[in-house]
């Protein structure tokens, strides 16, 4: 008979551990007076699961389960990733504190009229532990990209590839990442200064399915309404740079200024196109990919530098506690 301390380990005991630790997770979320898609929670434990392979301790299990945090953090972090309370999605229900209908559905679309936060904007851009690509947007009406999901889906991530995302990264990498934006504008008022005088009073300032102009404005109101549409993106990324905000607040401030600069760029760049009786709508279009790539690829840039970060790091810990004292 085989002693019940010698016994070859089995699959029931890492899996025993990994559903107590979710289990654990649920609860912590329903303290919270919060509820979040099952799935999510689904994914993250057929994620564990790959990682342990056949390694089937309970010691193996625990290893991999501390690389999503404990419980009560990961449960921290699905409540700001699905960002619902309860009946949040019902219109004219509040959000304790906020007073008045902060938050909710009109007609199926989701809202969210709280005081804007940096962090919270953050925090829809890139969150790996949702698997919804498109979210609620921190503030507005509508839904926004979910980039982390995005690559996570591609391959490009994985869930708990950062303990917490971009915060090992150094601090001058994620200040740095001001300079892209801050290029992309210079190259926008480049572009001004070069088509300003080549550009007609009136300009098209809309454009139908064909690509034709179907609307037009004066010069000056269209060219100032895209530098307002490419500066003051850039000016709320510096604030936030300012301000010290996390640093997933900074690089999300400083991807979605990227992001609409580009845009603006491509805009200005239709506008001269059509002027000089220019046919194809390559410039919009270029500039609506560029809204999602753009901010992707910083994204993915700090995200692996962090991923690198945190594992020179944890190899510097695990030497340090191995040596003899």
């Amino acid at each position: 008979m085989t002693d019940r301390g010698q016994h070859a380990p089995t699959p029931d005991e890492a899996v025993t551990t990994i559903d107590d630790y979710f289990a654990r997770v649920a609860v912590a979320v329903r303290a919270r007076g919060v509820t979040v898609d099952g799935e999510i929670l689904a994914d993250l434990r057929a994620h564990v699961l790959d990682r342990l392979g056949d390694a089937y301790r309970a010691d193996d299990a625990i290893r991999a389960l501390s690389e999503l945090g404990t419980p009560e953090a990961l449960a921290a972090d699905l409540v700001d990733a699905d960002g619902d309370v309860p009946g949040g999605d019902v219109p004219g229900n509040d959000v304790p504190g906020d007073g008045g209908a902060t938050r909710g559905r009109l007609l199926g679309i989701p809202y969210d009229v709280r005081q804007p936060a940096a962090d919270r904007h953050a925090s829809a851009m890139w969150n790996p532990l949702d698997r919804r690509v498109l979210v609620p947007k921190a503030w507005g009406m509508g839904w926004t990209v979910n980039f982390a999901a995005l690559a996570v889906r591609t391959g490009m991530i994985r869930p708990d590839d950062e303990d917490v995302p971009f915060d090992t990264v150094p601090a001058t990498a994620v200040a740095a990442t001001l300079a892209a934006p801050g290029a992309a504008l210079a190259g926008f008022l480049v572009l001004i200064a070069v088509t300003w005088h080549t550009l007609p009073a009136s300009v098209p300032t809309h454009w139908g399915i064909t690509g034709r102009a179907d609307g037009y404005g004066a010069r000056a109101t269209a060219v100032l309404a895209l530098s307002l549409l490419a500066s003051v993106p850039v000016a709320f990324a510096v604030g936030t740079h300012v301000r010290r905000c996390s640093a997933r607040a900074r690089v999300a401030a400083s991807a979605l200024s990227l992001g609409m600069v580009g845009l603006a760029i491509s805009v200005l760049a239709q506008t001269v196109v059509t002027a000089h009786h220019g046919v194809g709508m390559w410039p919009l279009a270029i500039g609506i990919v560029g809204v999602v790539v753009l901010p992707f690829m910083l994204f993915i840039s700090l995200s692996r530098l962090g991923r690198a970060s945190e594992q020179r790091r944890d190899r510097a810990a695990g030497a340090t506690s191995g040596r003899p004292s």
